[in-house]
């Protein structure tokens, strides 16, 4: 229940579409009622007419009639536009919430998922909920709602009637619905933990079919995702074989509290406290509002699996922080120049990687790192880009990077990590991700420091040819220096450089680096720090620091 009422909160802002579905909900299910009900009174009641030869104004109840099957199609109708666009609304503020919630986790906490189970949280789960107001808060509110009226109309024209049929609807309304979601609880839970597996094991499986074909591994995670699947449907043919008896059991209330009215109301009616065809009415309109509790059954039938997903969906998006950011205002650094001193971390708690590091880079200058696999250099990139926290102290320009709000910290970088993400576009959008005012010929001057200009020349369609999704329509060097032409267009005083050149033959790599010390020479002022165990790069630092475990 909390997840439920933490997703109204959410879609709050919603509030107008959400009421107005429930409002049209409700509206329908009385026109049915009453039109069904009025127009049972209304044979009836030309039937008796015509038989006593008394007259009989049928002019206001046939124009009623009409009324009520208009109002029931076009309140349908509108039932169904408002009730799906406030679905959709809702979706689109859930979508944009959680999101909001990610970005802050990435990379240090999102990196313990996979990439399968988090887009699986972000999209699948998200959709799934999709069922939360359509196909429960609102059957399940304007279910309640319509049997009150119901009962009160019932009432109306004869109380014991209204008694008979009252425990037939609180079964098929409150037992049935309780019975159903507790039969439910187990498959429905497991179907959403199953699919969300499936999900994850197919799209690891998609990336990685490469390496499986070459160890001979496909077959096995084939068996893997068959097995998911049974095991699927298992639990959906459960959860299916339980609506089917909800289904049955509901029809069958509904018969017997329409049997109810009839005893009841026939008594009424032999004693003449009531007319005859006032019998007919209640006899229609007790059959029309079991649609009403009908509702009621299927929406807790798929409770168990929405609320899954929302666990899921939740239990990322409150992960704590792993870097939290300031929003005291703080003065900017005066210039670029990074200081570290007596700084530790780690990327998993209790396994140490950087211990006690202390290193100058003034403004304007440039630092190689080298070391051996392992020894924390691109994690002291991670730091400066406040990806990771850090024992000691960090500066730029004298200010302590976690007295810096992370956006202001970020414009003033630039960085090629160490595995980067290609985009799936062209090459002119992913280099305009860099700075998407950038002109022609400043897009030009960063293909040709980064050695990428005659490539680009030679393909047929130039900056418009596809990368490909993750750059998969590109070799590995290509990719890479498109991500450092990326970084070059933003043209960040600060200039953070993780292996930039893996993936290079040696020539290629020269033309790179000379380059690269001709832009950065040239441009003044840009500080540049880079980490590499490559000999070629070496040439780009002013200062070379080897680090070693002590």
């Amino acid at each position: 229940m909390t997840h439920i009422i933490r997703f109204i909160i959410i879609s709050r802002s919603q509030w107008l579409w959400m009421v107005s579905g429930i409002l049209l909900c409700v509206l329908v299910i009385l026109a049915n009622s009453l039109l069904m009900a009025l127009s049972g009174w209304f044979i009836a009641s030309m039937a008796v007419s015509g038989a006593s030869g008394v007259s009989f104004n049928y002019f206001f109840p046939s124009a009623t009639i009409r009324f009520l099957a208009i109002v029931r199609t076009v309140g349908r109708y509108a039932e169904r536009l408002v009730t799906h666009e406030a679905t959709f609304r809702i979706l689109s503020d859930l979508r944009v919430w959680l999101f909001m919630r990610f970005e802050p986790l990435a990379p240090a906490c999102l990196e313990r998922y996979s990439g399968g189970d988090v887009t699986g949280r972000l999209r699948a789960d998200v959709d799934a909920l999709e069922t939360l107001y359509l196909k429960i808060i609102a059957p399940v509110v304007a279910g309640a709602v319509s049997i009150a009226a119901g009962l009160f109309f019932l009432a109306w024209f004869c109380t014991p009637a209204a008694v008979a049929m009252l425990p037939f609807l609180l079964l098929a309304g409150v037992w049935l619905p309780l019975l159903v979601r507790r039969f439910s609880e187990v498959p429905g839970r497991r179907s959403a933990l199953l699919a969300a597996e499936l999900r994850t094991k197919v799209t690891e499986g998609l990336q990685g079919v490469e390496e499986l074909i070459l160890l001979g591994a496909l077959e096995r995670q084939t068996a893997a995702v068959d097995g998911l699947s049974v095991q699927l449907v298992l639990e959906q043919e459960r959860l299916g074989r339980i609506n089917g008896f909800s289904q049955g059991t509901m029809a069958l209330f509904a018969g017997s509290g329409v049997a109810a009215v009839l005893l009841t109301a026939g008594i009424q009616v032999a004693s003449h406290q009531m007319a005859p065809p006032n019998l007919v009415m209640l006899l229609l309109f007790s059959a029309a509002i079991f649609e009403a509790a009908g509702q009621l059954p299927s929406a807790l039938h798929l409770l168990p699996a929405a609320r899954e997903s929302a666990i899921r969906i939740f239990e990322l998006a409150d992960a704590p922080i792993p870097v939290p950011d300031t929003h005291v205002p703080c003065n900017m650094p005066v210039d670029n120049g990074i200081c570290f001193k007596d700084v530790s971390a780690s990327y998993l708690p209790g396994e140490p990687v950087l211990q006690n590091i202390s290193l100058t880079l003034p403004a304007g200058g440039s630092l190689v790192l080298s070391g051996t696999s392992g020894i924390g250099k691109s994690l002291l990139i991670e730091i400066l880009l406040r990806f990771r926290e850090y024992e000691g102290s960090v500066t730029v320009g004298g200010t302590e990077i976690r007295d810096l709000p992370k956006e202001s910290l970020i414009a003033m970088m630039a960085a090629v990590p160490q595995r980067p993400h290609l985009f799936n576009g062209t090459i002119r959008e992913n280099l305009l991700l860099g700075n998407s005012s950038a002109d022609e010929e400043r897009i030009q001057e960063a293909l040709r420091d980064s050695c990428l200009d005659a490539w680009v020349a030679g393909l047929p369609l130039g900056l418009a040819t596809e990368v490909g999704i993750n750059g998969s329509a590109v070799s590995g060097g290509e990719a890479r220096r498109i991500a450092l032409a990326r970084a070059l267009l933003k043209d960040a005083p600060i200039l953070l450089l993780d292996e930039p050149t893996e993936g290079l033959d040696s020539a290629t790599e020269r033309e790179v680096v000379s380059r690269l010390n001709e832009r950065i020479r040239g441009a003044g002022g840009v500080t540049m720090l880079v980490v590499s165990h490559r000999p070629a790069c070496l040439k780009l630092g002013d200062s070379i620091i080897s680090l070693k475990r002590n």
